[in-house]
């Protein structure tokens, strides 16, 4: 089970300390378009003393970079070879204070952009752009849990009655629960912002504490391919 220290700040006003939120890109092959592209995200905290740390310096990163590569690598074993990882994008959130509507603080561009390249290895065939497989991160709060997207699983990972096949939802589950250990034992934090309980203006994060994968594919619809290639009319 992993490691859980986390808690929902119940003070008049947020903490000031800042964490980081990750966005795994990637792209098919040969484009370059933005729209093509498909994004995965994470947030974590620096974790020193127990108490979120706002500083993060070129060690952090790279300790934080190792996890997410491995992490990346292992989805990419699910992807098409038409599909890649081209880099990770770090942005510094922070919450605003509970007299503004807004409760996140604007981030501005990425602070940092770590270039990068894994390729899909399945030499099986693609699915509809907007299927994927998704990873839930479980927190002692079951209306507050995070969920992740993970893009373009080959037709090899799914059975003939339409479900994830065994293999790869255990190699999910396990990739994504040893990233999470990994950052966990180096003190990074994976969590999952909070912003209102019960109906009452909240700031917190909150740590993950299960990774759940199960056996059903999930859509996005905004990765649906927008203009056919072909059209077929059959006047009656």
């Amino acid at each position: 089970m992993l490691q859980h220290i986390g808690a929902i700040s119940d003070g008049n006003d947020p903490t000031p300390s800042s964490w980081r939120h990750f966005q795994l890109v990637g792209e098919p092959v040969g484009s370059t378009a933005a729209s093509e592209k498909f994004v995965t995200t994470m947030d974590i905290a620096n974790i020193t003393g127990g108490a979120v740390d706002s500083t993060w310096n070129d060690a952090d990163y790279a300790t934080v970079w190792a996890a997410l590569d491995e992490l990346m690598t292992a989805w990419a074993a699910n992807m098409p070879t038409t599909y890649r990882w081209v880099e990770v994008r770090s942005y510094v959130r922070m919450f605003n204070d509970y007299s503004n509507p807004n409760p996140f603080v604007l981030s501005g561009p990425p602070e940092r952009i770590i270039p990068t390249v894994r390729q899909g290895t399945s030499g099986a065939a693609t699915q509809a752009p907007q299927v994927s497989i998704t990873s839930t991160d479980r927190t002692p709060y079951a209306r507050h849990w995070g969920r992740n997207y993970w893009p373009h699983p080959s037709s090899a990972s799914c059975t003939p009655a339409g479900y994830v096949s065994p293999s790869v939802q255990t190699a999910l589950a396990t990739a994504v629960h040893s990233c999470y250990a990994d950052l966990q034992a180096a003190e990074f934090f994976p969590v999952v912002p909070i912003t209102m309980v019960g109906g009452i203006p909240t700031r917190g994060l909150l740590t993950v504490n299960e990774v759940q994968v199960d056996d059903l594919f999930d859509v996005i619809r905004r990765r649906r391919q927008k203009l056919p290639t072909s059209r077929i009319r059959l006047g009656v």
